[in-house]
């Protein structure tokens, strides 16, 4: 019956439900020369907490309480801080956004002329001598096509003798096996 009272507290100590009294047993019992073997295993870790003074120091609690309070204000304020960078620099892109469509609406592209005829006109002459004058360039790189055409014969000698190095490796390996045999 006492093993399985420790037991339940054990649990409830582990689980950090116990009370100050319930903690004192425990400390109680594992000091005892009645502990089960089972739960010898726990006897240091009880016999440790009896050498340190159970008193409940109220000032610690309230430092501890503090201090935690403390860094989640200035965790929260840190981001609040991120938080209106973050928003302010947005802000000031939208504006600056608006502020240059404001500015292009106000001077229109203007027309060159006012017959569409005569716009065409204008643009097919244009067209026409961006035309011949790349024509004119691909007429001087027709040349450059020669030279692949004359490095096909020499392609397939290539071939050929990259075809034979790859022979005499093979060689080579070959002997380099019967050797070692």
């Amino acid at each position: 019956m006492e093993s399985q009272k420790i037991n339940l507290l054990l649990q409830k100590y582990f689980d950090a439900e116990t009370n100050l009294d319930e903690e004192n047993e425990l400390i109680t019992y594992f000091n005892s020369d009645e502990v089960d073997e089972e739960l010898k295993t726990y006897i240091p870790m009880f016999t440790g907490l009896k050498e340190i003074p159970i008193s409940e120091n109220q000032e610690l609690g309230d430092d501890l309480m503090n201090f935690i309070l403390e860094s989640e204000h200035k965790e929260k304020l840190r981001y609040r801080w991120m938080w209106q960078i973050v928003t302010g620099i947005a802000a000031s892109v939208i504006l600056a956004l608006l502020a240059v469509n404001f500015y292009s609406n106000q001077y229109q592209w203007k027309d060159t002329f006012s017959d569409p005829k005569q716009a065409y006109s204008e643009a097919s002459k244009t067209l026409d001598f961006v035309a011949g004058k790349y024509n004119n360039a691909l007429a001087q790189l027709k040349p450059f096509g020669k030279f692949g055409n004359a490095v096909i014969p020499l392609n397939s000698g290539m071939n050929i003798l990259n075809l034979g190095f790859q022979q005499l490796k093979d060689v080579k390996t070959l002997n380099k096996k019967l050797k070692k045999e």
